[in-house]
């Protein structure tokens, strides 16, 4: 038993994917295997079902813990809302409560320069949003994933910079908003 039994976290971008060497190279799936060693239950988001599925068989058989796996896509072409809506209702239906919230999805495609915002920045703003009421009655915690590339200027990388600035933005008003309410608001911007 760990120090995180008993709780749930919602990890977007949490699917198992795997290097050509057979490692794993995920920040999501990494964080979630944290998450299930301290006994956390785990509501997985992302694009591709092969990958929650399997995230979800392998965290699940390992560390004995529950994971609902969810295909969610905040996208250009999508009711981005409801998309989330839906993510928190079943976590929330699932589990009982939402203690964890970790914004980790970030498409990064060539020549899509607006997905950038999407999968980022409006992903991590609805999810923070629809997570609230939650985060609130459990004095909860959020975490949310910018990047060096917004922090120096890595060239080639206007729209991913600017989605990672404005989630670094929208969380440090969220830390002094929500601090009030027990709600812990991070970034971390590897």
């Amino acid at each position: 038993m760990g120090f995180l039994t008993g709780k749930t976290a919602i990890i977007t971008g949490g699917g198992r994917a795997v290097l050509s060497d057979g490692s794993c190279g995920s920040i999501g799936y990494g964080i979630a295997t944290a998450y299930a060693k301290e006994g956390a239950n785990l509501v997985l988001t992302g694009r591709n079902v092969q990958k929650l599925e399997d995230a979800k068989a392998e965290l699940e058989s390992k560390y004995g813990i529950k994971v609902l796996a969810v295909q969610a896509d905040v996208n250009a072409g999508a009711d981005n809302e409801s998309v989330v809506k839906n993510v928190v209702e079943q976590a929330v239906k699932e589990f009982g409560r939402i203690d964890v919230l970790i914004n980790n999805a970030q498409a990064s495609k060539s020549g899509v320069l607006l997905e950038n915002i999407y999968s980022g920045l409006y992903a991590a703003f609805y999810y923070m949003q629809a997570c609230y009421p939650y985060l609130k009655e459990t004095k909860g915690s959020v975490i949310n994933f910018a990047s060096g590339a917004g922090l120096f200027g890595n060239y080639g990388q206007c729209a991913y910079a600017a989605a990672k600035e404005g989630i670094r933005g929208l969380t440090r008003v969220a830390a002094t908003e929500w601090a009030a309410d027990g709600i812990n608001v991070n970034i971390v911007c590897p």
